[in-house]
């Protein structure tokens, strides 16, 4: 079975995927500090003035989620059917492990691009969470800059976020629905353009 959501919400274990999802929605998925909290996907409706879409907290890939590992292809199954991907990266992992935020996300994009090499090129906004944590530390500060630039010169939206605060959550939210209503827009230039090679044909 593969839910149905607009938005799925992706990252490495304990990046605050779950906690996102609860600051947007009314969903209360299970939040603690350890990883793999989350084993099932959870749903929640995002409303925003009169509009409404889907987003769901996706259990959190690993290196071989493609091939398995951590239940990583069951999850992967769950991304296939949404349209948007909001990636979260977690700077308590940079701070405390010492996991480069770029490469942790090329690690996850290798992974999705093993399991459907279509996912890797879906939609994708980075939200870069738990930069609460950056006060008074200027090199992380840096480090969060330095990846937010090279983010950026790839083309990729960025939003800094603290999901413990709600700090930049309301803008990522905005984020979302317009690019749900650009998919939207592209989707119906593509059936625009069948239809009239579907005319010029016959």
């Amino acid at each position: 079975l593969k839910l149905l959501a607009d938005v799925g919400i992706i990252g490495f274990p304990n990046a605050g995927k779950s906690t996102l999802l609860s600051r947007i929605s009314a969903a209360r998925p299970k939040v603690a500090s350890y990883p793999f909290t989350t084993l099932v996907p959870s749903l929640g409706v995002v409303e925003v003035d009169d509009r409404r879409f889907v987003a769901a907290d996706v259990p959190g890939l690993i290196e071989g989620a493609s091939e398995g590992a951590g239940l990583g292809d069951r999850f992967l199954r769950h991304v296939e059917r949404t349209r948007v991907l909001v990636h979260v990266l977690d700077v308590a992992a940079m701070l405390v492990e010492g996991r480069d935020l770029l490469a942790g996300r090329a690690a996850i994009r290798r992974e999705l691009e093993r399991f459907r090499p279509e996912l890797a090129a879906r939609r994708e906004i980075v939200a870069i969470n738990k930069v609460e944590l950056l006060a008074g530390d200027a090199d992380a500060a840096r480090s969060v800059d330095d990846a937010e630039r090279a983010l950026r010169g790839e083309g990729v939206e960025v939003h800094r976020i603290s999901c413990a605060t709600g700090d930049g959550v309301r803008a990522l939210v905005a984020a979302m629905l317009r690019a749900l209503d650009e998919e939207d827009a592209a989707l119906a230039r593509d059936a625009d353009d069948d239809l009239a090679h579907l005319g010029a044909a016959t």
